[in-house]
């Protein structure tokens, strides 16, 4: 198994812009709610953006607003339903052991343009999961180290989105409330992307992420093809000294698209970020650096950089292969990994890693076929993600396609290899922790137990169901 996952990373060389469904769902909601801050679908060609607010109407100069679109389209209610169903295999189980999984999420939006100056937007998310509650947990989510901490809820609710944008004289465009954001330029790492808190699963098919409190100034310059952002975060601001700061400043130079950002905040590090994408010849080349600056040390860094190729073999048939690397100044070594999750261990608190971001070097994967032979709306994509640092990795191949108009039927498999970080060190730890000096002060600690009782993910398969609404 371990060699034909690495078989198939080496056969596909891919990671950034591929066109996988995530990529379409983006593209689909820039296009209705103007996504300003989305990805560049094209960097090695991009455009100017005219305007903040994604409307043809907001911008300034001589053009008139277009008042029977603007009465005719005034509000817009819509969202999807998504229902996902999972199945895992463990290492060392037995068949009738497959752990069973099923998510069901109901997202709706309201928008509303009061004119042609004035924007509403609000956005809201049911999650149900029956077997939340039955769900058993262990000391460490071993989900190959990839997945958000399971909520033991059943049912939760949750608004992802609720905002106001207006302008003033036309020239700086304000958006205040919870909106979402993600910048930069890369794939599956994303150094500059500073404004949230947790970082994408590049292996999802939708970013269940939801947006940050703030108030976001935009200041395009549309002659120059610039654009300046300037945001004050107010998430969790009890008062005025918690209140956060971001800049931004995007510029087109020939085919090249530069990012600079920065943030500050009480109690966190500041952090700067550089993006750039462009293109030479038929190859887009993406890259992020990102600087956190720790009080009283030295400056810590994660550089992430990739390249992309497409192929259009057929008049509607294209192929994107691409690979990404990452570097990661702050990461840790497999000795490092085991003495903090000992020292969790031993204090019961919970280890504190990230996923793809505790080692020091990854590499990641991606080949994608968009409208292969007579299937014309459907993508397959093959994933594959390695912890250089550790030998671990993961792959897994998708499957997207539309049937009967408007239900998209999506599929995955995939699976793990190695003995850390992707899947979830408890290979590594079982081999270790018996045989350390120190187990007997640990082996008291129920969450020990389960996890030397548990068993390495192996396995992993979906099937995922989605009407738009």
């Amino acid at each position: 198994m371990k060699y034909l996952l690495i078989a198939l990373a080496v056969v596909a060389p891919a990671a950034a812009f591929a066109a996988d469904p995530a990529a379409d769902d983006r593209a689909r909601e820039d296009a209705l709610f103007g996504g300003d801050e989305a990805k560049p679908t094209e960097p090695a060609t991009p455009e100017p953006v005219a305007t903040d607010l994604g409307d043809e109407r907001m911008k300034g100069g001589d053009s008139k607003p277009n008042d029977e679109l603007l009465y005719k389209d005034r509000s817009q209610l819509g969202g999807f339903l998504y229902l996902r169903s999972s199945a895992a295999y463990n290492q060392g189980t037995r068949s009738s052991d497959i752990t069973l999984g099923n998510s069901n999420m109901f997202d709706l939006f309201y928008d509303t343009r009061l004119n042609d100056r004035v924007r509403a937007f609000v956005r809201g998310r049911v999650l149900y999961n029956p077997l939340a509650s039955a769900t058993p947990t262990a000391g460490i989510n071993a989900q190959s180290a990839l997945g958000a901490p399971v909520s033991t809820d059943v049912t939760q609710a949750l608004l992802t989105q609720m905002w106001l944008k207006f302008d003033i004289s036309r020239t700086v465009f304000l958006t205040v409330g919870q909106q979402f954001l993600r910048w930069g330029t890369t794939r599956f790492w994303n150094p500059v992307d500073v404004l949230n808190t947790t970082k994408v699963n590049p292996l999802a098919f939708f970013d269940e992420r939801v947006g940050v409190p703030m108030i976001k100034l935009h200041v395009p310059i549309e002659k120059l093809g610039w654009n300046l952002y300037g945001i004050a975060l107010t998430d969790s601001a009890t008062d005025i000294s918690r209140l956060g700061a971001a800049v931004r400043g995007e510029a087109l130079i020939g085919h090249n698209e530069i990012g600079i950002a920065t943030v500050f905040r009480k109690g966190v590090d500041p952090k700067l970020g550089v993006d750039v994408s462009s293109g030479i010849g038929d190859f887009d080349l993406t890259g992020e650096l990102g600087l956190v600056f720790p009080t009283g040390g030295a400056p810590q860094w994660q550089l992430a950089a990739g390249a992309s190729y497409s192929w259009a073999y057929r008049e509607d048939d294209s192929l994107t292969l691409a690979v990404e690397y990452f570097h990661n100044d702050q990461g840790l070594t497999p000795d490092g990994v085991y003495n903090l999750l000992k020292g969790s261990f031993a204090s019961g608190t919970a280890p504190a890693l990230t996923p793809l971001y505790t080692s020091r070097d990854y590499i990641g994967a991606n080949a994608v076929v968009v409208s292969p032979g007579s299937l014309n709306d459907a993508t397959i994509s093959l994933i594959s993600l390695t912890n250089i640092t550790d030998g671990s990795g993961t792959a897994q191949l998708n499957f997207s396609n539309l049937f009967l108009t408007d239900l998209t039927v999506e599929a995955y498999a995939g699976g793990s290899y190695g003995d850390g970080e992707l899947r979830g060190y408890v290979p590594y730890l079982q081999a270790r922790l018996p045989n350390d000096p120190q187990y007997p002060l640990v082996a008291s600690n129920p969450a020990v137990a389960a996890f030397l009782a548990s068993h390495a993910p192996l396995l992993r398969a979906g099937l995922n169901l989605r009407v738009n609404l």
